[in-house]
């Protein structure tokens, strides 16, 4: 089934990412105030109101690792509103691009002409239910210092470096890109420039994964509106539609199930997505790449077929800035706007819109028609991804 310009953005909203709960002696925001922040940006940016969306679609990122989960049915009532559908989105950093192709095919399928997603998180300000280690974290691997995501992605970057050759310049080059790209975006947490050299005598996480290569937790809210071809003409701002979409969950399972930690699921989902939208890799003017650390931008960059895999020559030629041959993580990305737990890839597709909007002021990617956006969820480092989605996204242009 293609979903080729069936469904479109038509509202975003994004609440100020904050750690500390914004200006000295602001009180703190729990999770549903800043849910329903983002809801109410989205609908004014769509010229919509809270009455539109009862007896439409509503999908809802949630988490179990905090204590307020909220699965659709919550959201519902936290708004006040009677959605006709819901849909549960539970595969982590990988939802917010899931749930474009999911609520796409509502849409087509003629059930709603509308649906909102949204997610939102305070890990800052919360507390109350006791944290629940997976039994696998517990028993096998805390014993051995293995403490979370950051060792992991430590033995896949270490390999990667290994493999391909790639130093920490190569490295510096994508978080000195994102910083850039965040000094200019008055959304990003992280303003404040960085160089090359702040990048390599960086604090050691674990090694050789360093400081500026990891994300940054935060709280915040962010929503999108999806709408009907038909519905979205008639709103406020010019529709952004889908032109490709994929996903692909445990892409390392069956003959591969011993896969490469260094190729992602990325290549399938990616590719399907380039086979829905009828596009080529030329034909993309810039990419929003899920980056909970930055050897991953590198690695789907390789498994999307932008470049072959460990290209070192690839990644010392190219510009990636806003005004490059490539441009990437165009808002600063995750690392640099923060991260409210599972609505991290809601940041590379509210920043898509803004692009092909012309929407991104200091950072707008000169002429921008088509971007790419990713998103990986329920990861495993020692296993490659649990779920992977891409989607390719449009301006009014590319659907006529």
């Amino acid at each position: 089934m293609s979903l080729r310009g069936k469904a479109a953005i038509v509202g975003i909203g994004e609440t100020p990412a904050d750690r500390l709960g914004g200006k000295p002696g602001d009180p703190r925001k729990i999770t549903s105030q800043y849910l329903a922040w983002a809801v109410r940006l989205a609908l004014e940016d769509a010229g919509l109101t809270k009455k539109d969306l009862d007896g439409q679609g509503l999908a809802a990122i949630y988490t179990t690792n905090h204590s307020q989960p909220f699965w659709p049915e919550e959201v519902a009532a936290l708004l006040g509103i009677t959605p006709a559908v819901s849909l549960a989105g539970g595969n982590g950093g990988a939802s917010a691009v899931s749930l474009l192709g999911q609520a796409a095919a509502m849409i087509k399928a003629g059930l709603v002409d509308l649906v909102l997603c949204l997610a939102a998180a305070a890990p800052f300000s919360e507390h109350g239910r006791d944290r629940m280690e997976p039994v696998d974290t517990r028993d096998f691997e805390m014993p051995f210092g293995v403490m979370g995501p950051n060792c992991k992605i430590s033995f896949v970057m270490s390999r990667y470096m290994h493999e391909s050759g790639m130093t920490t310049d190569h490295f510096g080059k994508i978080a000195v890109t994102a910083r850039y790209h965040a000094t200019l975006n008055p959304n990003a947490y992280l303003r404040k420039a960085l160089t090359l050299e702040e990048y390599k005598n960086g604090r050691l996480i674990s090694d050789p994964i360093r400081l500026y290569d990891c994300v940054m937790p935060a709280n915040g809210g962010k929503a999108y509106i999806m709408a009907s071809p038909e519905r979205a003409r008639t709103l406020r701002k010019p529709p952004v539609y889908l032109l490709g979409w994929g996903e692909r969950n445990n892409a390392s399972a069956g003959p591969r199930f011993q896969a490469n930690p260094l190729i992602t699921g990325i290549r399938e989902s990616g590719r399907a997505a380039f086979e829905m939208a009828g596009v080529s890799h030329n034909d993309i003017d810039f990419l929003g790449l899920y980056d909970d650390y930055v050897p991953i931008i590198m690695l789907q960059i390789e498994d999307l077929g932008f470049c072959g895999k460990n290209d070192r020559e690839f990644f010392e030629k190219t510009d990636f800035t806003f005004k490059g041959d490539l441009p990437i993580q165009t808002g600063g990305g995750i690392i640099n706007c923060g991260q409210p737990s599972t609505t991290g890839g809601m940041v590379h597709v509210i920043e898509a819109v803004r692009q092909l909007r012309g929407e991104g002021g200091a950072r707008q990617v000169p002429d921008a028609k088509i971007g790419l956006v990713t998103g990986l969820g329920a990861v495993n480092y020692g296993k490659n991804f649990g779920c992977t989605a891409a989607a390719i996204l449009g301006n009014s242009e590319t659907v006529r």
